[in-house]
């Protein structure tokens, strides 16, 4: 099974588990993956999808895995038992939306060693829920494909402080680890944020310049991390 370069990086960070489930699996590359390179023993794939289940198990089959792979239609951790697994990767969804999923199964969540999350928006709301209900981020890693940045979380039960708001919207992780795509990340961020408030500086109202200069005083955090990181660029 070959995978993206994003779904490559989420397995990457899979430690050898004897039982993993891939929440919101779709069409189940993930667990292929997982069981023909021997990371994993056996793997649950759920989705909340009857849909993407059938596509996964025609996929399954026809790898030959069925004996290893078990799939269930079912909502966020809802379908597993509690201490049934070790380890639980939930990717392609939002940052808001994985945080409640954690919340609504918090007894399944509990028995879990290690969450591989990643979060296609949200991701600073993601890191707050977090950090801030029992989780430490261990790990970050920055996926670049298709001209987009993805954000790869290894999660695990601890906890963590944060020292700046910052550093919700930008790993600590990425920074401590000098991951090679952060100074781009943090470019495409500062290009966003001025361009916003260029917007708002066109408009005579009291939102919007609360709003405009909030977004200055992310931008001046954005130029400080960046002034740091920039020698990481590869």
């Amino acid at each position: 099974m070959q995978l993206s370069k994003r779904l490559q990086k989420i397995a990457d960070k899979v430690p050898p588990s004897v039982r993993v489930a891939d929440i919101g699996t779709d069409h189940g590359y993930v667990p292929v993956y997982l069981i023909e390179n021997k990371i994993a023993q056996t793997v649950i794939a759920t989705d909340i999808s009857s849909k993407s289940i059938k596509k996964a198990e025609v996929i399954i089959k026809n790898h030959r895995v069925e004996d290893k792979i078990y799939t269930r239609v079912g909502d966020g951790l809802l379908p597993l038992e509690i201490g049934e697994v070790d380890t639980v990767i939930i990717a392609g969804m939002g940052g808001v939306l994985i945080g409640n999923m954690l919340k609504d199964g918090l007894d399944i969540a509990e028995k879990i060693d290690t969450f591989i999350l990643q979060p296609m928006m949200g991701q600073e709301k993601l890191r707050h829920y977090l950090l801030n209900n029992g989780f430490a981020i261990e790990d970050e890693v920055l996926v670049y494909e298709d001209k987009k940045f993805y954000e790869v979380m290894v999660a695990r039960h601890g906890s963590q402080t944060v020292e700046d708001d910052i550093y919700y919207e930008i790993g600590y992780n990425l920074i401590v680890n000098h991951d090679p795509y952060l100074p781009k990340f943090i470019y495409k961020k500062m290009d966003k944020t001025k361009k916003l408030i260029s917007h708002l500086e066109k408009q005579d109202t009291q939102t919007a310049k609360k709003r405009m200069d909030e977004l200055k005083t992310r931008l001046l955090k954005y130029e400080e991390v960046y002034g740091w990181v920039q020698k990481f660029e590869i």
